[in-house]
């Protein structure tokens, strides 16, 4: 997969800049598979994978994330999406 980050939080006005905030967006296009059915579900695995790992940490710093799986991710093992978002957490942070 492929993640994007910016270190800030998004502008918009009803976005406080001071509040310690994870921001994250998912992109799955059509080039992944043409069931939608699948890109979603490996938008959801992603997202769930970066949850269960925020939720163990107890520091967070503001980024936004833009999460963009790869064709490989559609059969790779959960724990696989876990790692990886683990080792990103752990040099971004």
């Amino acid at each position: 997969m492929t993640i994007r980050w910016l270190p800030s939080a998004p502008r918009n006005p009803n976005v406080k800049p001071e509040t310690m905030a994870l921001y994250v967006g998912t992109a799955a296009s059509i080039r992944l598979h043409k069931s939608a059915v699948k890109r979603n579900r490996m938008r959801r695995r992603c997202r769930e994978a970066l949850r269960i790992h925020v939720k163990d940490m107890n520091k967070v710093s503001t980024m936004q994330l833009l999460i963009t799986p790869k064709i490989a991710s559609l059969t790779c093992d959960y724990s696989e999406i876990r790692r990886d978002i683990a080792s990103f957490l752990s040099s971004a942070l």
